[in-house]
């Protein structure tokens, strides 16, 4: 069915009398949404929302994040041991972001996570790098003198 005259005038009159688009769709034979363009495109007059507005709006940050506590996975056998077995209230771990955190030793992977023999490295880390000095020479390389040492073993050939 296509929009003619006869429909575009009882359009305007039912759209006058306040009735919901939708039911003014279902006695023209068009969808909703048909005759919500069509008024748009006719320029009648905008109706307000049917959906209610709060006057002030929820923080949705605060209602949608819940307060997840940290839990502290790096404490050591020897803590766990002297912590008593009395009921305690949970308090969650706060971070000094000031003090250096525990060094572990080189974090480079030897063989296969598959494997039963897979282990890191663990020799010292070299600065605030995850790897020891000979892992951290293979790990980083500047990419300037990588290809001038592509350059140089090309020109020698």
């Amino acid at each position: 069915m296509s929009w003619n005259d006869s429909n575009v005038a009882r359009l305007r009159d039912l759209w006058d009398q306040g009735l919901p688009t939708a039911q003014i769709g279902k006695l023209l034979g068009f969808t909703k949404n048909a005759v919500v363009g069509k008024a748009h495109r006719i320029g009648l007059e905008r109706r307000p929302s049917p959906i209610r507005r709060t006057v002030i709006k929820p923080d949705r940050k605060k209602a949608r994040s819940p307060i997840m506590p940290k839990l502290n996975f790096e404490a050591t056998k020897e803590e766990i041991k002297e912590t008593p077995k009395t009921q305690q209230n949970f308090q969650p771990v706060i971070k000094n972001l000031f003090t250096k955190h525990i060094k572990r030793g080189c974090e480079w992977p030897k063989g296969h996570p598959d494997e039963s023999d897979f282990k890191f490295c663990g020799k010292d880390r070299f600065e605030d790098k995850p790897y020891c000095l000979e892992h951290c020479a293979v790990a980083y390389v500047i990419p300037e003198k990588e290809e001038t040492e592509k350059q140089q073993i090309t020109q020698s050939i």
